[in-house]
């Protein structure tokens, strides 16, 4: 197939009203034919969100099917921070002082978090490998078994050690899924309702987020030695993701990558199949002629290095700056050990302001994925980013109000404070999984992430071990620390985030080879654009 040029660099509206006026006199049908064949663009992209939803309502229960792992991992996360608090956690894996009073070893408490990371960045290193060679069903398979491993252990551990060992299990699991769900997501579902899709995925975190709270604040009530209860509510959604991810379809772009039509065909049917005035050859041939363009700017097989170079460089960095940025906006002072940071705020009930930060953060996470396909993406993260980084100096400020030291009145302020920063910072967080689809090109969309996700993980272990300490030794004050680093992150996402709401593939790739700067994205015309403007035009203003 002969590469077919996005668009010529430096297009504008003058270029535009030619198009039309040529397209005038020439018959409907041939404009269509001749639209059509050509685009990188679907024409359900100008349907209304509402009306997407609906006409694609079986490949938005695909979407849900497929995040349902990610359950797991807002219940591993939710429970990292909270069993440490629990009495009988305590007296299993912590030990006496001379007076017979048993406590965690501040070193395996960081080792716990700490793990978490190494097991995603056990996985980065080949999850890429094994989903461009056999797919992400497979790659969600492998996730599968890594989560009944680490299940198991967290069940039967009777020493920190092997506590240590099913974190790494489940941090490789939550590791793959985070590379291939989002990727998965980001090819199968139409570019109107993308922005939701993706970010979904939280909401199923969140969910498992507040069972952990829940059941981790009964339990401290009414059963303060019983922590295993809430373990073995773990193998809940472990069964049911094998049970959606047995009927899931493989990706069509996974098969057009690899030059199988017939396959390719096969799972657009089984998606779209139900979608009325589908044509499956003009989709799958808007998904051939992407590949094809990126492929022939590459001029040779994808791998890890392209990343780094030219124009995806530009694309790569800018997600590591949302990685990095959700590391130092005090993710594991607020989030990852809330329990703990509530108890040295002396809250009466930690546990009670762990619960209501997981429910902040499952409202932050609907808001967003009920608008961002609507209102957009830039604008709203880079508010939020600016947002986070004020109040960490906030809450650095309360350490002086005596929040710390028995005023209720200051202690109160900081759960309020630490509530909105949730719920601020969810969305940031939220960015980063979405943009980590949307910016790389569609041939190297699976290997950026990997590279990105360990950017995540790397910085993840420091703030995990830097974290303890630093509340031990400044309190609150923590707050400075993780608000200086946020100011420079803060900076640039306003200088490179861009906004991609609606945007196809080749839409973003476009945007970029042009070298448009992130604050003009939105407010830019792309050829795709330009050539629906001109088939509508003739058609007298009526959608195509």
């Amino acid at each position: 197939m002969n590469s077919i040029p996005i668009s010529p660099v430096g297009e504008d509206e003058k270029t535009l009203a030619t198009g039309i006026q040529h397209v005038e006199n020439k018959d409907v049908a041939a404009l269509e034919t001749e639209v059509y064949q050509a685009r990188f663009k679907s024409r359900f992209d100008d349907l209304s969100i509402p009306r997407t939803l609906w006409i694609f309502r079986r490949t938005v229960l695909v979407c849900l099917a497929v995040y349902t792992g990610y359950v797991c991992e807002g219940f591993e996360l939710g429970a990292g921070g909270s069993i440490i608090a629990n009495a009988g956690f305590i007296q299993q894996f912590g030990s006496g002082d001379a007076s017979g009073v048993r406590g965690l070893d501040p070193t395996w408490v960081s080792s716990w978090s700490a793990l978490l990371n190494v097991g995603q960045m056990v996985v980065q290193t080949h999850v890429a490998l094994l989903a461009d060679r056999y797919g992400r069903k497979v790659s969600f398979y492998y996730a599968w078994i890594w989560l009944v491993v680490g299940c198991v252990f967290l069940n039967t551990a009777k020493s920190p050690s092997v506590w240590a060992l099913a974190k790494l299990c489940n941090g490789a699991g939550i590791g793959v899924l985070q590379i291939t769900c989002q990727v998965y997501v980001m090819e199968i579902c139409p570019n109107r309702i993308r922005g939701g899709m993706v970010t979904f995925q939280a909401v199923w975190g969140n969910i498992g987020g507040i069972v952990v709270a829940v059941m981790m604040q009964q339990l401290n009530q009414k059963h303060p030695n019983d922590y295993l209860l809430a373990m073995r509510i773990l193998w809940a959604p472990i069964g049911l993701m094998i049970i959606f991810w047995a009927f899931i379809p493989e990706s069509p772009w996974f098969h057009a990558r690899r030059g199988d039509k017939e396959k390719a065909m096969k799972s657009l049917k089984q998606l779209f199949g139900n979608v009325e005035g589908y044509d499956f050859e003009e989709e799958l041939g808007i998904i051939e002629r992407t590949i094809e363009h990126e492929r022939t700017l590459l001029d040779h097989a994808p791998r890890y290095r392209d990343v780094f170079k030219g124009l995806n460089r530009r694309r790569t960095l800018t997600v590591m700056i949302l990685a990095v940025c959700q590391q130092f906006a005090g993710l594991t002072i607020i989030s990852t050990y809330s329990t703990y940071f509530f108890s040295l705020a002396g809250l009466a009930d930690p546990f009670l302001g762990s619960l209501i930060l997981s429910c902040c953060n499952l409202l932050a996470v609907l808001l967003w994925s009920l608008s961002t396909d609507k209102l957009g993406r830039r604008t709203i993260v880079n508010v939020c980013e600016t947002s986070v980084t004020v109040i960490l100096f906030i809450v650095g400020g309360l350490y002086y109000t005596g929040a710390t030291t028995g005023n209720v009145a200051a202690s109160n302020a900081l759960l309020v404070i630490c509530c909105l920063w949730t719920f601020m910072f969810q969305t940031v967080g939220m960015s980063y999984y979405l943009y980590s689809t949307e910016l790389p090109s569609a041939v190297l969309r699976i290997k950026t992430g990997p590279i990105t996700f360990l950017t995540n993980s790397i910085t993840g272990i420091a703030s995990c071990y830097a974290t303890p300490p630093l509340l031990l030794n400044l309190s609150l004050k923590a707050g400075f620390v993780y608000g200086a680093f946020s100011v420079p992150m803060c900076v640039l996402m306003w200088l490179y985030v861009p906004e991609t709401k609606g945007r196809a593939a080749a839409e973003i790739d476009e945007l970029y080879e042009r070298k448009i700067p992130a604050w003009r994205w939105s407010k830019t015309a792309t050829a795709a654009e330009q050539q629906m403007h001109a088939a509508v035009e003739a058609r007298g203003g009526k959608e195509v």
